[in-house]
């Protein structure tokens, strides 16, 4: 199976409908330590073109809340774009810091990833991919949500504690699966009730019977649109996708972008694309806009948008 290219008629004029409305939790844009195909300020005017309803800007290393909060003000009342932002929990923000969570949440910060590109998984995983050394940066220290007794540590129940407190997001960072299920248990138990995987079958290690007991333990579960559409960062066939959506469900999956890279389409490109790949799997429109834009919206805790015609 092929994803069929732009220019098609009708199904054109779906795709741009769905569009009108999408939420994009996982934009990559910068500025960053790392290179990126477009800044904050090009990646609002694409979103607004095309009738976005919100975007979460993540940066491995830094809290973007305040630039949020800068460019919110900037742009003025005529953009009816949510800019939402979190806080990661890598060692540039002194790793599982409870201070660093606490400032970001009270700034305006919705979501928090535990650690990506430095979580102990993540850098083992990925260890031919060595990215501090790329940019220059120091060594790596491995963080994990467990002691080596396997046990939460202290700062992580800290770290729900304030979670729970702003009604916020936890997402699983790049932990590994295995480290997750003690991670969203004690979530729960503290009084967290938005919680999301990102790309849980890259990095992560979940399994189909692990996206269906996150689902059912409440967490959402987002496929990026970077590794199921054509180019250089797919990673899954087209189809596989229908087979996540299936055993999680519906009501617990969510569509992101994970798009900005130099060499890869631009976020809404690449939105559009992924948009355009579930039609062709047979998803309804409906279903699509559950998908990339409902289900982010009630776990943002933003306002839905107001409904569009698919056709």
């Amino acid at each position: 199976m092929t994803a069929r290219a732009p220019g098609c008629g009708k199904q054109d004029e779906i795709v741009g409908a769905l569009l009108k409305g999408a939420v994009d939790l996982h934009c990559h844009s910068g500025p960053s330590i790392m290179e990126r195909k477009l800044d904050h300020i090009e990646q609002i005017e694409d979103a607004e073109a095309a009738g976005l309803h919100a975007v979460l800007f993540k940066d491995h290393f830094y809290s973007n809340t305040p630039v949020m909060k800068v460019l919110d003000r900037w742009r003025g009342a005529q953009s009816k774009l949510q800019l939402l932002s979190g806080v990661p929990l890598n060692n540039q923000l002194g790793g599982l810091n409870p201070f660093a969570v606490e400032h970001g949440l009270m700034m305006g910060a919705r979501m928090v990833w535990m650690p990506t590109l430095c979580a102990h998984n993540h850098l083992t995983t990925a260890f031919r991919y060595d990215l501090h050394g790329r940019l220059g940066l120091r060594k790596p220290a491995r963080l994990s949500v467990l002691d080596e007794k396997g046990v939460l540590r202290p700062e992580v129940h800290d770290i729900l504690d304030l979670i729970a407190a702003h009604d916020a997001v936890l997402c699983g960072g790049h932990l590994h699966v295995s480290e997750m299920y003690p991670l969203f248990e004690a979530a729960k138990a503290r009084g967290v009730t938005r919680m999301i995987v990102s790309h849980p079958t890259y990095w992560i290690e979940a399994q189909l019977e692990d996206l269906a007991e996150l689902a059912h333990m409440g967490v959402y579960l987002e496929h990026c649109a970077c590794m199921l559409i054509d180019g250089p960062s797919r990673k899954f066939p087209y189809e596989q996708l229908r087979a996540y959506v299936d055993v999680a469900g519906i009501d617990r999956t969510i569509l992101g972008s994970d798009l900005g890279q130099t060499f890869n389409p631009r976020p809404v490109s690449g939105f559009r694309a992924v948009i355009a790949l579930c039609l062709e799997l047979g998803f309804s429109p409906e279903d699509i806009r559950t998908m990339t834009s409902t289900n982010a919206c009630r776990l943002m805790g933003i306002e839905l948008p107001a409904s569009v015609a698919y056709q």
